[in-house]
């Protein structure tokens, strides 16, 4: 199995066609389905459904094929790292939950001084990934939160892991909805009053509370709509009367202008925000920034209605 092959199947994927793909290739089509057909019987796998008009992925070949981007990706990174030292690059990776304010400050650090040559990553993902993407040096950093109730698990897992926690601002919970709301004009909000609207919920891998992003478990409500980013969540609420749970964190320019965010009644647990790192592991400066601006981003953040 050789990288060549991997580009192969990966410029297949994009094509649709193995046809177009060997034209992308500069290749004949005979020798692209060579070097496939080759690699099926290297690995003793078939990586493509044959005989429709398009080319289809199998299971296994999908599962390759992801696999495929990965190590390209690698390459490219140790090419960029040892070959392409002419062009040097600040590298940023930043992993976090859904939080306007770490959007608002790497919005900032785009529009700061950072040279000509960079490669940004910022992903919002899942708890365990953020977690994971620290742990795995795939991002150097990772912005999430800890509750009174998670704070035990959670650090012990970091701890596990060698990652260190530094806090950064505690919120209570809070509910955001749409300023047309039926409850928007109140003061305050008990779950008790929500139970009848839909609430909208950030995807996880398990059901365990020590991951999830809201600070009550959800998972026995009766409309629940799970997402996976924050854009969606906030157009449903700024259209709908869902509402969800979070730090209530509202800054203008980032956060849907009919949104508000009132405080959940009942539910006084803490929720810290960190970010986290991998013990001992140095910051960069680009690094070091981008926490300055979360920083400044928190303290134009705000609660309740809008200004």
């Amino acid at each position: 199995m050789t990288l060549q092959q991997l580009r192969y199947i990966v410029e297949v994927s994009k094509c649709s066609t193995i046809s177009k793909a060997a034209q992308s290739l500069f290749l004949t089509q005979p020798t692209l389905s060579k070097a496939i057909k080759d690699l099926e019987e290297e690995l003793g796998i078939c990586i493509l459904e044959r005989g429709s008009s398009k080319t289809r992925f199998t299971a296994e070949g999908t599962e390759l094929l992801c696999y495929a981007r990965q190590l390209l990706e690698q390459a490219q990174q140790i090419e960029n790292r040892f070959i392409n030292k002419a062009v040097e690059k600040q590298r940023v990776a930043i992993s976090t939950q859904h939080y306007a304010f770490a959007t608002k400050a790497f919005i900032d650090l785009l529009n700061s001084e950072m040279g000509q040559n960079y490669e940004f990553y910022f992903r919002e993902c899942k708890t365990h990934e953020i977690i994971d993407d620290v742990f795995n040096k795939k991002s150097q950093i990772g912005i999430i939160f800890l509750s009174d109730s998670t704070s035990r698990y959670l650090t012990r897992l970091l701890q596990s892991k060698d990652i260190e926690f530094t806090p950064l601002k505690n919120f209570t919970a809070h509910a955001y909805i749409r300023k047309g709301h039926p409850l928007a004009s109140n003061n305050h909000i008990t779950m008790h009053q929500l139970e009848p609207y839909t609430c909208i919920a950030y995807e996880q891998d398990n059901n365990s509370l020590n991951f999830a992003e809201e600070t009550v478990d959800v998972s026995g409500f009766k409309k629940v709509v799970y997402v996976r980013d924050r854009a969606t969540a906030h157009n449903i609420i700024a259209n709908t009367d869902s509402y969800n749970i979070g730090t209530g964190c509202l800054i203008d320019g980032i956060v849907e202008k009919d949104i508000v965010s009132l405080p959940l009644e009942g539910y006084n647990e803490k929720m810290t925000v960190g970010w986290i790192k991998l013990k001992n592991m140095e910051t960069s400066p680009a690094v070091e920034e981008f926490i300055e601006h979360i920083k400044k981003a928190l303290t134009l953040s705000y609660t309740g209605v809008r200004r």
